[in-house]
């Protein structure tokens, strides 16, 4: 069983996947660097001929009217499966290519990640939180995952985007939660930490069974507490936790 943490800006995701046009959306992202792997190059020179070919379409022109006849105008959030069919006719099916480009504009809007083991993760955060003399209750939940933080963090119109698209947590996966935004009292354990309670962490938990090498530990907490600076630098970004079977390629 995998881990995530991501530290992704939300809101300025909401507002290009539910609200821009196609056109605006695309642009506003080519541009834009993605943190984690992504197929998806978001070209305006590529996208505007699967736009001529979708409004050429019988099923386009079945709607009559509809944002004077323009799918430009419309957003990603809105295209239908017919619509990616049209724009899309070499996707394995809509659903993937609909997932495909959600996942690939979520990545770019991730500013620090993290993934590693659960059981070494959640090991090592017990361990940071006895050596910081921290009551793990105050970060951590009774599994020794990050506490649940607010779920007003999430815009509403992009919640079940998230929960049903993103391919990397399975939701029928047997104790495994949906996504869910991550307490800020998590976050103090790691921006707090010093180097010197990094390596206490590492000492205390060295020596247990089926622990990985210590590098691999220091290596871990370090990642935590980089990814811990860079949602504690910015306001507008929010801390989401998956809990997943395995790491999709993206």
């Amino acid at each position: 069983m995998q881990i995530c943490f991501d530290v992704v800006d939300l809101l300025q995701l909401g507002e290009i996947w539910c609200k821009r046009p196609i056109v605006t959306a695309f642009t506003r992202l080519e541009p834009r660097v993605s943190l984690l792997p992504t197929s998806v190059s978001f070209q305006i020179d590529e996208l505007m001929p699967r736009l001529s070919r979708l409004k050429r379409s019988p099923s386009w022109r079945l709607r009559g009217a509809k944002l004077n006849n323009d799918p430009a105008r419309m957003p990603m959030s809105d295209l239908s499966e017919a619509d990616l069919t049209e724009m899309y006719p070499e996707a394995v099916s809509p659903a993937v290519q609909r997932q495909i480009l959600f996942n690939a504009a979520y990545n770019r809007f991730v500013f620090a990640s993290y993934r590693g083991d659960v059981g070494t993760t959640c090991a090592m955060l017990q361990a940071l939180a006895r050596v910081r003399s921290i009551e793990e209750d105050e970060c951590l939940d009774g599994d020794a995952l990050p506490r649940h933080g607010s779920p007003e963090w999430i815009p509403a119109d992009i919640t079940d985007e998230i929960r049903s698209m993103d391919a990397r947590y399975n939701a029928a996966e047997p104790g495994t939660p949906a996504t869910y935004v991550i307490s800020d009292q998590f976050w103090q354990l790691l921006v707090k930490a010093t180097p010197e309670d990094v390596d206490g962490a590492v000492r205390f938990q060295s020596n247990a069974q089926n622990m990985p090498d210590v590098e691999t530990l220091r290596q871990a907490l370090n990642t935590l507490a980089t990814v811990a600076y860079n949602w504690n630098r910015s306001p507008s970004v929010v801390g989401l936790c998956y809990q997943i079977a395995k790491v999709e390629s993206q």
